[in-house]
């Protein structure tokens, strides 16, 4: 049973430090890139420092001992360079670059409840940064966090009283005894380590007649921020001092003669009551929460959502009768209070589902690094908006779509020193990435100011493959050409590369994006660049959608797929190419019937009185819709089994009269 206790809480605690690792090492790696920029930013180093120092004292706790030695390496080189002893080289930082490489490799392997990769194997790297300086090198040099094979024990004097006596008797012997404090950082890790560690270097060069804590209370982790020893001989105290004072985490070293009335630490006065310190522990201000239990509640949110709106549609139904007008009333009144505390229940519950865009960025500007050196070029990434948040599921649809974007900037937009040189460019191309709100969505960008795309290229590409006809890839303009690029298989890479040219990129984009109703844009221009919009909503539980009717069943379409709506008595309809169309304005939109697309039937005029002007990933695309029944706002419902793979079908909905309806995905039916 004590196993079974012990074995939950090292799970807990190690649940715990691979969320704290993973922000660790996200942090690491763009303060690396940053650091290779700028090798003298002290703050960088410090904060470098700090979290190697940090995550070897978490990793220690767990007795994870391969992950200590090698933060403890990576530690002790950045404590040399920010202390001056040592400048960064771009062979210190590929060195760096490795070491971080190996600790995300354990920390997936631990996460996996594997062992994690041996040390051994990054141990060539280690010694090549010379992470282990001799103790002769100074008193700067840190001890390892390594309990001694063999260790002479004191004799356990944990009692106050009977250390009194064995240290008076040393004095009446005429041996000079000195009291030796040590104290440590209040929120260093390990105290008891440490603690060994300043009595195991005392001990090899003065007596020790005594400790406070005692030595048995140290190996049982009964450790403190403050350590006393009891040090024969005055040489050999200030030897003691000057060793003690190397012990990482030590901050304060003080010595003083022992005289028979001296209080012992931890000794009570039999005139004194002991003062009893007590602590406020301090706790955080931020718990982590599974996001299976907050989808759990966006989902009992949805259902008030559906209740709420029932409730008003019956107290308007009351309020029509004279009888029941007075009932319908506070009836309307609960309805109102119910609406104002579920939608700020819902807006606190939709904002502890965000996360910043940060969250997943932190690794682009080394890959981008990486991938500029791997094809020889030469790059400037930037980033705004990091802190902009958006819903979980957002963010993790878009992560891989953003690696995509980015390699084909490294390898296909941005041109080659000399040839960007020839053009009159920076030798150094610029590659942004950056995200805002705007209205009710989120934008994010990525931009490159290099060769762009070329259309004719493209084309010719797309015809080779098969993708496209000869005499269909004539009628398109530059614009529809270029939107090729997210058809499945299309590359046009003279060669597949490590980096790019596979042509899996885009197409996969954009499948990702529209799995979380978002939709992807694209702007080029040959020599000037490449511009890639992702459009992606504000969450996904919970949308604005309009009602319509068809055949007799009710469907529900994202807003923010709808820019328009007309009435088509006042549209004159034509032909293009033998396919239905209608103007609106100076343009030319195709127009299809929800019945017909739903149905593949051809278009057909009765019954459809309004179109709705949407736009797809292509084109904007007019869809007759036989009648529109208002806007209304929906939970989303997501669909398992068989009917996740309907294509057009978003999800559903449970409507305010307990109806359920389908979501349409305008994107895929289209």
């Amino acid at each position: 049973m004590i196993r079974e206790a012990e074995a939950k809480e090292y799970a807990k605690d190690l649940e715990v430090l691979l969320a704290e690792t993973d922000e660790i090492l996200a942090n690491t790696e763009q303060n690396l890139v940053l650091l290779e920029k700028a090798p003298s930013d002290s703050a960088l180093l410090q904060e470098l420092f700090r979290a190697m120092h940090t995550l070897k004292g978490g990793a220690a706790t767990l007795g994870l001992e391969e992950a200590v030695s090698v933060c403890h390496g990576m530690e002790t080189v950045l404590d040399e360079v920010r202390t001056g002893q040592r400048s960064v080289t771009s062979e210190m930082m590929n060195g760096l670059f490795k070491v971080l490489d190996w600790l995300k490799d354990w920390r997936n392997a631990i996460g996996e409840g594997a062992e994690g990769p041996p040390a051994s194997g990054i141990l060539p790297v280690v010694e090549a940064l010379q992470i282990c300086p001799s103790p002769s090198e100074g008193p700067q040099s840190n001890v390892p966090l390594k309990w001694p094979e063999t260790c002479e024990k004191l004799p356990a004097k944990g009692a106050a009283g009977a250390l009194t006596a064995s240290l008076e008797a040393l004095v009446s012997q005429g041996n000079p005894v000195y009291v030796l404090t040590v104290r440590f950082r209040t929120d260093a890790p390990l105290l008891s380590v440490r603690c060994f560690q300043v009595l195991t270097l005392v001990e090899e060069v003065a007596e020790v007649a005594g400790s406070s804590p005692s030595l048995e209370d140290i190996e049982n982790d009964k450790a403190s921020d403050a350590l006393t020893l009891y040090v024969v001989g005055e040489k050999e105290s200030e030897q003691a001092q000057r060793i003690a004072a190397t012990v990482q985490d030590v901050v304060e070293v003080s010595v003083r003669r022992y005289t028979v009335n001296t209080t012992i630490a931890g000794a009570s006065s039999p005139d004194k009551k002991p003062e009893i310190r007590v602590e406020k522990t301090a706790l955080g201000k931020t718990v982590r929460v599974d996001v299976a239990l907050l989808d759990s509640l966006m989902n009992m949110v949805g259902e008030l959502v559906i209740d709420r709106t029932r409730l008003s549609q019956i107290a308007a139904r009351l309020m029509s009768n004279s009888e029941t007008a007075a009932v319908g009333s506070e009836i309307s009144s609960l309805a109102s209070h119910l609406q104002r505390t579920s939608s700020e229940l819902q807006d606190g519950l939709m904002r502890a589902r965000l996360l910043p865009l940060k969250s997943i960025v932190g690794k682009f500007p080394r890959m981008v690094r990486d991938l500029s050196r791997r094809c020889g070029k030469e790059t400037v990434f930037s980033m705004t908006g990091e802190s902009t948040e958006m819903d979980r599921t957002v963010l993790e649809a878009i992560d891989d779509p953003l690696i995509h974007l980015l390699r084909n900037a490294v390898d296909h937009g941005i041109e080659m020193p000399d040839e960007r040189e020839r053009l009159g460019k920076p030798k150094a191309g610029n590659i942004r990435l950056s995200a805002w709100y705007e209205d009710n969505q989120i934008l994010v960008r990525v931009e490159d100011d290099g060769a762009g795309m070329d259309p004719e290229r493209i084309r010719r590409t797309a015809v080779k493959k098969g993708l496209i006809t000869e005499e269909a890839s004539r009628k398109l303009s530059e614009q529809e050409i270029c939107e090729l690029v997210f058809l499945p298989g299309l590359s046009t890479a003279s060669e597949t590369t490590e980096v790019s040219g596979r042509g899996v990129g885009m197409d996969v984009a954009r499948q990702n994006l529209e799995r979380v109703n978002g939709r992807i844009e694209l702007w080029t221009r040959p020599g000037e660049g490449t511009q890639v919009t992702l459009r992606l909503p504000l969450t996904l539980s919970i949308m604005r959608a309009l009602l319509v009717k068809c055949a007799d069943e009710v469907y529900a379409i994202p807003t923010s797929s709808v820019e328009e709506i007309f009435s088509l008595k006042d549209q004159s309809i034509g032909s293009v190419r033998g396919k239905q169309a209608m103007k609106v304005r100076d343009r030319i939109v195709p127009l299809v019937s929800l019945k017909g697309v739903l149905s593949d039937s051809p278009w057909q005029r009765d019954g459809s009185r309004y179109a709705l002007l949407t736009r797809t990933q292509a084109q904007p695309v007019a869809l007759g819709v036989e009648e529109l029944l208002g806007e209304e706002e929906i939970v989303v419902k997501e669909l398992r089994g068989l009917l996740s793979r309907v294509r057009g079908v978003a999800g559903a909905t449970i409507l305010a009269e307990g109806d359920p309806a389908v979501i349409l995905d305008i994107n895929r039916i289209l």
